[in-house]
């Protein structure tokens, strides 16, 4: 996937500067940001890059379709009622008209459809005139006041570009014959900057870092905010953190658990949170097909190449796989930054990837509350954890329909080599 619509690939070059916000939690100066603006449980909401007007923005499903006309009714309706919030968002805080626009990859790779990357999303972008929406129109499209046209494209297996700029009018072009990146071209014209197009070329660093400023956190309930932070800690922190983690703390059963699990089942392992991929590797070692799962791509990246494993960016509580496709999910200290219904959102995942008789080992601290700690000594980065309870544990796995198989509690070192007490769990999918 390419930097533009990867969600954490895009921090500005330099190092990070953190700092205090006013009230509370953290913001980072100019030389390092994230991209996200916003998680919701099927899209995220990222500033793009290219940005030569502030406001630039994606809508970037966490499920790998070509196209949005292929994902899910349900994610695509989620895609769409975000990008129309946002459109009216840019418009209130920064005064833009908007217009969303799509090169829809489904069809031929060789067939000139426009899109830079074979994974969808959606642009917003602002423009300076509203009178400017209608030169975004690809020649010989056809006006439709159905989204459903576009999904009927996408569903023959065609290439397609579409614009829209009112929920009741879309423009659709199928089969296209456009050059890479034809909406942007459109838009630097109408911004009379025609040769700063390519946003590879282009970055525009600090409009997209003003578009993450103003619409960051936005629409965020408190619970995305915390899990944004989290995440942002751990992809400032990467290298140490990968570092603190490529081997397994003395006396620790884990090796043990890792070999025993793998023993346990059949078909391939899905290592859900797998942060540098330790113990991916170790599961690929036993034998294992590994997909190797984390939202923090700064980690993800640092995972090294094992012929067994194969990286996905992606979040526990949205996974991008297909159902019944795993035969099991190992889950260690990944949990403990979710509040109870999150957490029973991501078991839930669990149960519909895994194949029935798949088997799940889950793993969080024990104790009761929440707790913000900075994830190193002299760290300004938060991390966000939520304590369990085995009764706890039992009560949302059972919710997920789960058969309880094991459960148990030991004390091992954390990633700071704290001592704590930890709550596991295998679990096992009977329906």
């Amino acid at each position: 996937m390419c930097d533009e619509v990867s969600a954490f690939g895009a921090h500005a070059t330099g190092g990070f500067l953190p700092e205090r916000a006013p009230r509370g939690g953290l913001r980072v100066r100019r030389r390092g940001f994230s991209r996200l603006i916003r998680r919701t449980g099927a899209v995220d909401v990222l500033a793009g890059l290219g940005a030569l007007l502030p406001g630039y923005a994606l809508i970037v499903p966490h499920r790998h379709t070509a196209s949005l006309g292929e994902l899910p009714p349900g994610e695509l309706a989620e895609a769409l009622s975000v990008a129309w919030q946002y459109a009216a968002l840019i418009e209130k805080e920064l005064g833009h008209a908007t217009v969303l626009v799509e090169h829809g990859s489904s069809g031929a790779a060789d067939s000139g459809g426009g899109s830079c990357i074979v994974h969808s999303h959606l642009h917003i972008f602002p423009l300076l005139n509203a009178a400017h929406s209608a030169r975004f129109v690809a020649p010989g499209s056809r006006k439709s006041s159905e989204f459903a046209d576009i999904v009927d494209t996408a569903r023959r297996g065609e290439n397609y570009y579409f614009c829209t700029w009112r929920r009741d009018e879309v423009y659709l072009l199928a089969d296209p014959d456009l050059p890479s990146q034809f909406a942007r071209r459109v838009w630097s014209e109408t911004l009379e900057l025609p040769h700063l197009w390519d946003w590879a070329a282009f970055p525009f660093l600090d409009h997209c870092a003003d578009t993450a400023r103003r619409l960051g956190g936005s629409a965020d309930s408190p619970e995305e905010q915390r899990m944004r932070e989290t995440l942002f800690a751990y992809g400032a922190a990467a290298a140490g953190y990968a570092e603190r983690t490529r081997r397994f703390a003395a006396g620790s059963s884990m090796p043990q658990d890792i070999v025993a699990f793998a023993r346990s089942h059949e078909g391939p392992l899905l290592d859900a949170g797998s942060g540098a991929g330790r113990d991916a590797a170790a599961f690929a070692d036993a034998g294992k097909d590994v997909i190797a799962l984390d939202a923090c791509l700064p980690l993800l990246d640092l995972t090294p190449a094992h012929p067994g494993v194969r990286k996905v960016n992606g979040d526990v509580r949205a996974l991008p796989l297909a159902g019944e496709s795993m035969g099991s999910v190992w889950c260690s200290a990944v949990l403990l930054h979710l509040p109870p219904a999150q957490l029973l959102r991501a078991l839930a995942e669990f149960h519909r990837v895994l194949r029935p008789g798949g088997v799940a080992h889950i793993s969080v601290k024990e104790g009761e509350g929440h707790a913000s700690l900075p994830i190193g000594a002299d760290s300004a980065f938060l991390r966000h954890f939520f304590y369990y309870r085995m009764g706890d544990l039992v009560t949302l796995a059972r919710q997920a329909r789960f058969e309880v198989v094991r459960s148990w509690v030991e004390e091992e070192q954390d990633s700071s080599e704290d001592m704590q007490r930890w709550v596991k769990f295998w679990l096992r999918k009977t329906e």
